[in-house]
C-alpha cells in the first residue's frame, strides 16, 4: 500500500502533486493520467501512482517491469504553457529523482543520458516523457524496495539492495516532487550545470546507438538548449535521441 497522508505530510510544493491518486494496479500510469485529463478528471500538476503496472512503458517501446508494492511507478502531468519546458523537463526530472534519493538515504546516484538513473553504475530508474494534447506526461519508474530483480534486466539494482534496508516510498516520492517544483523555477543554464555535475560519463568515451548505427564517441556534455554534444571521428555533433552504453 501507498499511504497518501504520509506522502502529503512530506510534500512542500504549492502546485506539483498536491492532488495525487493511488491505484493498486494499472496497465500504465502514463496512459491512465492522460485518459483522466481527457475526461476532465486531472489537471496540470496532478499525479497518480500505482503499486503495480501490467503494461508499463519505457523508452523506445521497452517494457518497464515493476514489483507490486516495491517500486515507485507514477506519472505527473504538466501543461505545455512555457517554451522552456520542453528543454527543462527531461533534465529536471532526473535531477529531482537523484536529489530526492540523496535527501532520504544519503546515497549518491548519477545520470546516464538521456534519462537513466544509476546507482553504483547500475540502473535503478528511468523516465518516459510524452507530449500530448498540449501537455507533458512524465512517467517515473524507480526500483526502491526490491530484494531481487527480474533476471531479464541486466545491470540493474534497487535502493534496498544497495542500502541494505527498506525505505519508505511516500517521503521519497514527496522529496522528489519537492525538488521538481523548485527546479522548475530555475533558469536553463543552472539546470544544465547541475545535470552535467550528476552525469556519470562526462568527457568519457561511450558507445552511441542511433538508427542501427554504433559509434564510439566522447560525450562532451549539453549545449545551451539541453541537447547532447558528442565528439565523433567526423567532428562534433549535436544529438537529441539515441542510446548510450557505458
Amino acid at each position: 500500500m501507498f499511504f497518501t497522508p504520509l506522502f502529503l505530510s512530506n510534500l512542500t510544493t504549492k502546485k506539483i502533486a498536491r492532488n495525487i491518486e493511488y491505484f493498486r494496479t494499472l496497465d500504465s500510469t502514463n496512459t491512465e493520467i492522460f485518459d483522466m485529463l481527457k475526461q476532465n478528471q486531472a489537471k496540470s500538476g496532478d499525479a497518480i501512482i500505482a503499486d503495480q503496472q501490467t503494461a508499463g512503458r519505457g523508452r523506445r517501446g521497452n517494457t518497464w517491469i515493476s514489483n507490486p508494492g516495491e517500486s515507485i511507478t507514477c506519472s505527473i502531468i504538466i501543461k505545455d504553457e512555457d517554451d522552456s519546458l520542453v528543454k527543462k523537463l527531461p533534465l529536471i526530472s532526473g535531477i529531482a529523482i537523484i536529489n530526492g534519493i540523496k535527501q532520504l538515504t544519503k546515497l549518491d546516484c548519477n545520470l546516464k543520458w538521456p534519462n537513466d538513473i544509476l546507482l553504483d553504475s547500475k540502473k535503478i530508474g528511468g523516465i518516459l516523457i510524452e507530449r500530448k494534447d498540449g501537455h507533458f506526461i512524465i512517467g517515473i519508474g524507480l526500483n526502491v524496495n526490491e530484494s531481487e530483480l527480474d533476471k531479464s534486466i541486466e545491470n540493474s539494482t534497487s535502493i534496498r539492495i544497495e542500502l541494505g534496508r527498506t525505505v519508505q516510498r511516500e517521503p521519497l516520492l514527496a522529496f522528489i516532487f519537492n525538488h521538481f517544483e523548485t527546479l522548475l523555477g530555475n533558469n536553463l543554464s543552472s539546470i544544465i550545470n547541475e545535470w552535467e555535475s550528476l552525469c556519470l560519463h562526462m568527457d568519457r568515451m561511450v558507445k552511441f546507438h542511433q538508427s542501427n548505427q554504433l559509434m564510439s564517441v566522447t560525450f562532451l556534455g549539453l549545449n545551451e538548449n539541453g541537447e547532447a554534444n558528442i565528439q565523433t571521428d567526423d567532428g562534433k555533433k549535436i544529438i537529441n535521441s539515441g542510446i548510450i552504453e557505458l
